[in-house]
């Protein structure tokens, strides 16, 4: 007797865009579709990298970047087009990833505000992942700070002039980016606030001379290492691979760590709570005052985190300049009061004046110790970015750590 068979279904292998990366030993596509990944920074390298991570079938992808497209970003910005001058990069970015992408149902979403300032520890604790295409080591400090906070790995990549390198970081384990930051790099990083803390009016920016060529294989490192790290396979953490193109020469370099690095911070719980940084801060105390959170008396603290600043004094006559706002939202100029402006004093000539001023700020907020115009305001206009772990202490000082659940600081195309 003859067996007969059926034929009922063909598989073209030309029809799945990612049939060649599946052959290599170790991949696992289905993890990549799952993943969620953080591009920090939307400029040379974070343009080649959402590219790649599109092409690669990554199935969750967020860009965050301040700025917005020039000209002179163009011939090293494969997603930006000469009629996207003066548009958001992480729209646009975002966009252009969007029509390259290969996976089914992508998701691609973006932010485009302060990055160190208005994106909270939440965010970091939602990612798989998050990539660092930096060019300022303020914002690499920032994301560093966050993702040990959040124990979300990251991967940090940089470039200068034909040099370039990448380096993996996986919390707990130091070292941490932090770890080997010289006292150079942090008065880098303070470049754009006075000594007071505010906002510097008058900033001269470096400009970081590159081509493309360089943040194409700069992010082609960096996506290789995060396509292993999702797919669970071995990656040297603590490495910085160096590759300098003038000489067609590649270094690994051992970081060094740093025990009493500070920037290993970690939370020991976090629990998620069903508010948004919209309420006000009335709402908020009298809701984690409840018993079953943190109980009567219960107190935000801004410590080590943020300042709120309420009032400073003028530098020019001494006068009291009410303020409220948290301190990153305060521009030097606005250490100078109305009267000395209108007699002639140059706000200007106070960006290049290191006097210190004499500030009134607020710290720690509770419903019994609060003014009532304080009270009011929401926790956004307090300093409190989208999706931050707040920290709250209750009558005996014992600390819970809340995650404000509710937030979300990305818009989706």
């Amino acid at each position: 007797m003859k067996t007969q068979f059926s034929i009922t279904k063909i598989t073209d292998l030309e029809d799945n865009p990612f049939d060649r990366q599946q052959r290599i030993s170790g991949w696992d596509q289905q993890k990549l579709k799952d993943a969620h990944v953080l591009v920090v920074g939307a400029g040379a390298i974070g343009n080649e990298t959402l590219k790649n991570l599109a092409l690669l079938g990554v199935g969750n992808i967020y860009i965050a970047d301040f700025d917005t497209i020039s000209t002179s970003n163009l011939s090293r910005t494969v997603l930006f087009r000469k009629a996207d001058k003066g548009k958001l990069k992480a729209e646009v970015a975002a966009m252009r990833t969007k029509e390259l992408a290969l996976a089914e149902d992508v998701n691609i979403h973006y932010f485009h505000g302060d990055i160190v300032w208005e994106l909270g520890t939440g965010v970091f604790r939602s990612m798989n992942l998050v990539l660092g295409c930096l060019d300022n080591v303020e914002t690499r400090l920032a994301v560093n700070k966050q993702c040990w906070l959040a124990n979300t790995p990251w991967i940090d990549a940089g470039i200068y002039e034909l040099a370039g390198h990448v380096a993996v970081y996986i919390p707990p384990e130091p070292p941490c980016y932090q770890c080997g930051v010289t006292k150079e790099q942090l008065r880098a990083a303070r470049i754009r606030y006075s000594c007071d803390d505010f906002k510097r009016t008058v900033l001269e920016e470096g400009k970081m001379p590159t081509v493309q060529v360089t943040s194409s294989i700069v992010s082609a490192i960096q996506v290789q290492e995060a396509v292993k790290l999702l797919c669970d396979q071995k990656v040297e953490s603590g490495k910085r691979i160096y590759f300098q193109g003038r000489v067609n020469d590649f270094d690994i370099l051992t970081l060094n760590k740093n025990e009493n690095c500070y920037g290993h911070a970690t939370y020991p719980e976090i629990i998620s709570l069903p508010l948004s940084h919209s309420v006000s801060l009335r709402e908020f105390l009298e809701f984690i005052s409840q018993d079953n959170w943190s109980g009567a008396d219960a107190t935000l603290d801004f410590r080590s985190d943020r300042t709120f600043v309420q009032s400073v004094s003028c530098k020019s006559c001494g006068v009291e300049i009410p303020l409220n706002k948290p301190s990153f939202r305060i521009f030097d100029t606005e250490t100078i009061c109305r009267n000395c402006i209108q007699n002639g004093v140059d706000k200007n000539d106070v960006s290049r004046n290191e006097q210190v001023s004499s500030k009134q700020s607020i710290s720690e907020f509770s419903l019994s110790h609060t003014p009532n115009d304080l009270l009011n305001m929401s926790l956004w206009q307090l300093g409190v970015p989208h999706r931050h772990v707040v920290a709250v202490y209750d009558r005996d000082h014992n600390y819970k750590y809340y995650e404000l659940s509710l937030d979300n600081p990305f818009t989706e195309v």
